[in-house]
């Protein structure tokens, strides 16, 4: 009995052997898969969840980077002084003592023409201008009259070459002044065979040049003697075929100086009122109305008319009957007015009846007609 007890002692321990083993074998293959495959991210005994590694931001492959030109080294001095002398020694062949001398694109082919000025001898002096180009002699000298003495009177050096009134072509544009005071501007530009005479002025007050409708030409502005602190322009546009005539205006001389507002003629009264609208110096065109006028309003409701206007010009100003201490002046204005975000200009017919009293010539009632509108072409 002991020894059949012994022996089934053994079996059970052998059997719990057998099924321990089979247990941890079938644990073991249940973990392991069949075939092999990629370790898993995590360990497959953590308790959360396997989350995938996120793949690797794309960065784009860097594109090659322009290759720069090589910038051309200046100029030596000693070539820039052997392109002088060479202009100097073609300039004394030619017979020429120039004042100044240039290399400039005159006549918009791909080489550079030699231009300058000189005094020929006389009295008084003939300021000329000339243009070299190869063994040809090109002479900028105005027609003979008796206004122009050629371009001026004085040895001065004062031109430019640009495309002045937007036609694509390159205009020589030439300053010069008279021992009279006045300044002169002359305008050629290259047609082919010859330097050609754009235009010639005379300012007695100055002449400007100013781009003021924004088509990217300019117009050429000359001034009279001014009137005090007032002056009266003419203002010339290049209309495709030559420089003519399109507006005329009072101005300040010295537009960059405080101005006292004249009064002493009903003309100088009523430019005056203008040009304070222009200056936004609302108080003083509102102090230049008569006391009859001002009563029909107050400062602020007259000022708010003109809470959109950019620019005023007064100009073809004229009294049209004056008896004592009245008088009616007639006038055309031109008023740039901000109208939803657009710049549009119109001009007007205007006439006032003026009076004079303690404080000078004042603007007591008037009128105004529409006669022309249109949108001002401007680039930012």
């Amino acid at each position: 009995m002991l020894l059949k007890r012994d022996s089934d002692e053994w079996h059970c321990q052998r059997m719990g052997f057998i099924l321990f083993v089979g247990i941890v074998g079938w644990a073991l293959a249940a973990c392991l898969p069949v075939s092999p495959s990629p370790a898993p991210t995590c360990p497959v005994v953590s308790p959360l969840p396997c989350t995938p590694a996120p793949p690797p931001p794309c960065t784009p492959a860097p594109s090659p980077s322009p290759t720069a030109l090589p910038t051309p080294p200046p100029p030596e001095p000693a070539d820039i002084q052997a392109t002088i002398e060479a202009g100097a020694v073609q300039a004394t062949r030619a017979g020429i003592q120039p004042l100044c001398l240039r290399q400039e694109n005159t006549d918009d082919d791909p080489h550079l023409e030699w231009i300058g000025l000189y005094l020929a001898s006389g009295d008084p002096p003939n300021l000329r201008g000339f243009v070299l180009d190869g063994p040809d002699r090109h002479d900028l000298v105005p027609p003979e009259s008796e206004e122009f003495s050629g371009l001026g009177e004085f040895p001065t050096c004062i031109l430019e070459i640009r495309d002045l009134n937007a036609d694509g072509r390159r205009e020589i544009i030439i300053w010069g002044h008279t021992q009279k005071g006045a300044t002169l501007l002359h305008l050629f530009v290259w047609t082919g065979d010859r330097y050609a005479l754009l235009g010639m002025f005379e300012g007695k007050g100055g002449i400007r040049l100013e781009n003021g409708d924004g088509d990217l030409a300019d117009e050429v502005v000359v001034r009279w003697r001014p009137e005090g602190e007032l002056v009266w322009e003419v203002i010339y546009t290049w209309d495709g075929e030559r420089y003519a005539w399109t507006w005329d205006r009072y101005a300040w001389f010295y537009p960059d100086r405080p101005h006292a507002y004249p009064d002493d003629t009903p003309i100088h009264a009523l430019a005056s009122f203008y040009l304070a609208l222009n200056d936004r110096d609302l108080r003083t065109a509102y102090r230049m109305l008569a006391p009859a006028a001002r009563s029909a309003w107050t400062y602020e409701e007259w000022a708010l008319g003109f809470a959109q206007t950019l620019r005023v010009e007064v100009g073809a100003a004229r009294v049209v009957r004056q008896e004592g201490d009245q008088a009616t002046v007639a006038a055309q204005v031109r008023a740039l007015d901000n109208v939803d975000g657009r710049a549009v200009a119109t001009l007007y017919a205007v006439e006032w009846q003026m009076a004079r009293g303690e404080e000078g010539w004042r603007l007591v009632a008037g009128t105004t007609q529409a006669l022309e509108q249109w949108e001002v072409r401007y680039y930012p």
